[in-house]
């Protein structure tokens, strides 16, 4: 691996700014005469308001949210997963710099990780000869015409077999050149029988990365051995992380680089090559792990939309729920496919072909609808604690909505599925993430006194409104003919409820001054915290009339729920005069939340189409 001189990085340097090396990933806004931008890192790009922070004039970056910093080199390492002289190489590249090795440094061998590289790519095309070319690949040319994977398929993931000789691989990369030593660390062998291959008898899956070089392998056994492991993968090497790749994704680029294309996530590394026989070529799959985060902020660089296919079984199910929750805590659009006509893509190809895939596919749930249908499986929602259990079980989806109109709809949604009023739904939202928060592992009880970091997600619709109007207090007088302190149920909201009223009457307009008005130092810091969040401090009016209109909405909902309950406790002592004048005036009630939801609907409409 190449080492670069001091004078070549300071070219670079100077040549390019922090700011416009992180635009070419991200946007970059300017504010107040310094450059922001959503944190790639650990909101995905989709932060509310931007808490990565770039210096043009010292030339690093530093996200207030996460504490990640670095220079610009370090940002394209993590960026483009590269090691620093290939970020080196890269930025050089963008700034017409000649690039000019440290004199007296040029190594006689090459780095490690460019060796293993180059080992991979020389064992990708041997085994991809063995497969297509000799009688020793026979086996697996069989196999893969049983499963009906075309020619086109095989050359495409340049598929593989590695010999069944257990000595074979050992012995073919000695007589190349390679050194014990290396090959311990290549993720060939086993670690603990070296030099024990871990592909023997198997047919190999190339796994490349974005720039299409082979980083690892998966072997599908064709021993037929019981004790023997369906798939065995490589694990983690220098040059390689289950948690930042995909099988598939170098073959899905192409596709998913369109704009256009939504990420097809399914299972197994068949189910990619089935799925991209059939058409669908954005198909990628995780390498014998779980779906992670990382693995999503690596597909948000190329798409806003994943559409999962798992197994419908229990475990394709929990894997499923889990994605999701990734998936949209990440801001992605998400949708979930279930195949009628076979367990998994491979099985319909070999069964009916490439267009009862394609047809098959085409059906979908959001993931909402799919986390709702799923849920209920699970708990008996005619009762109290079934319909409690439920919510607790969806509130981890709700949590991770970045849009409040989208968290709203969802809400009202469950409201009406529940029969249980809004607010009702949020509280135990609110209650179900505090509870989970606190049996976090590692994580301390916050004790008495301590101020506990904002989380607008969590946020009521009433601390909402009162951290909006806290940030526009001249808004007060006029919205307290419509809001009063008995319409609040959130304690936060109340005590910011009665600092405005004094700030009002005492002609307060300093936030500093605001502030004392407020004693408890957890609802001070949230006000200032709101503050600084273009959320509250420069959201739209129409977001307030929302929130304060679904304030009504509940107060509404809940007379009426007393009225109902009212009406068939005391029907028996009730004459017909008083029976009529209840249900005179539940209509009243019923006509008032149909007319506030029509406006509550057409306002949410309205700002979608916008």
């Amino acid at each position: 691996m190449p080492i670069y001189s001091d004078s070549t990085i300071n070219e670079i340097k100077a040549r390019l700014t922090m700011s416009e090396v992180v635009q070419w990933f991200i946007p970059v806004v300017n504010r107040g005469g310094r450059h922001w931008a959503k944190c790639p890192f650990h909101g995905g790009g989709n932060e509310r308001t931007p808490s990565f922070a770039i210096n043009d004039k010292d030339g690093f970056y530093h996200c207030f949210g996460c504490g990640e910093s670095g220079d610009m080199f370090t940002f394209v390492e993590k960026m483009e997963h590269l090691n620093f002289s290939e970020a080196v190489e890269f930025l050089a590249e963008k700034a017409g710099v000649e690039l000019r090795k440290e004199k007296g440094s040029e190594r006689r061998e090459r780095g490690e990780s460019d060796v293993l590289l180059e080992l991979n790519q020389r064992l990708q095309g041997t085994f991809h000869h063995i497969l297509t070319k000799t009688d020793m690949g026979k086996k697996g040319r069989n196999y893969l015409s049983k499963r009906k994977v075309s020619d086109e398929m095989i050359e495409r993931f340049q598929l593989g077999y590695a010999p069944a000789d257990t000595s074979w691989l050992h012995s073919f990369l000695i007589s190349k050149g390679y050194s014990d030593e290396l090959l311990a660390k290549s993720g060939l062998f086993s670690q603990n029988h070296f030099p024990y291959p871990l592909f023997a008898d198997r047919l190999m899956f190339p796994v490349r990365n974005r720039q299409g070089r082979t980083i690892a392998f998966s072997g599908r056994d064709l021993s037929g051995r019981e004790n023997a492991p369906k798939y065995v993968n490589s694990p983690e090497t220098p040059v390689y992380s289950k948690r930042h790749n995909f099988f598939g994704l170098y073959e899905a680029l192409d596709t998913l680089k369109k704009g256009d294309a939504a990420a097809i996530l399914v299972e197994g590394n068949f189910d990619v090559v089935s799925m991209h026989q059939a058409g669908l070529a954005s198909a990628v799959a995780p390498l014998g792990t779980s779906f992670t985060e990382e693995q999503a902020d690596l597909i948000s660089r190329y798409t806003d939309r994943v559409d999962l296919l798992f197994d419908s079984d229990g475990a394709g199910e929990k894997a499923t729920v889990k994605a999701i929750s990734i998936i949209h805590s990440k801001g992605l659009e998400c949708f979930v496919h279930r195949l009628s006509q076979g367990k998994d893509a491979s099985e319909i190809i070999e069964k009916y072909g490439e267009k009862a895939l394609c047809d098959d596919f085409k059906s979908s749930d959001s993931a909402f609808d799919y986390l709702v249908n799923n849920t209920a499986k699970s708990y008996d929602i005619r009762t109290p604690r079934g319909k409690s259990g439920f919510v607790r079980a969806i509130s981890p989806f709700l949590l991770s909505t970045e849009s409040n109109v989208e968290r709203e709809s969802y809400i009202l949604a469950l409201s009406t599925y529940l029969s249980v009023p809004e607010e009702t739904i949020r509280e135990d939202m609110t209650n179900s993430h505090d509870r989970r928060s606190s049996r976090e592992e590692g994580a301390a009880v916050p004790e008495e006194g301590t101020v506990r970091k904002f989380n607008s997600a969590a946020v009521s619709i009433d601390l909402y409104a009162m951290l909006f109007l806290a940030c526009h207090r001249d808004l007060f007088r006029q919205y307290r003919t419509r809001i009063s302190f008995g319409d609040l149920r959130d304690r936060e909201a109340q005590m910011i409820y009665m600092a405005l009223e004094n700030a009002m009457r005492s002609e307060i307009s300093s936030n500093e001054l605001f502030l004392s008005l407020i004693n408890d130092e957890r609802v001070r810091n949230d006000v200032a915290t709101s503050f600084v969040l273009d959320e509250y401090r420069t959201g739209k009016i129409s977001a307030l009339d929302e929130a304060v209109d679904r304030i009504a909405l509940r107060g509404l909902e809940e007379q009426r729920l007393v009225l109902s309950s009212q009406l068939k406790s005391f029907s028996d002592s009730l004459d017909a005069e008083q029976i009529n004048e209840a249900l005179s005036r539940k209509a009243e009630l019923d006509k008032e939340i149909a007319d506030l939801k029509a406006v509550l609907y057409g306002r949410t409409a309205k700002e979608e189409k916008d």
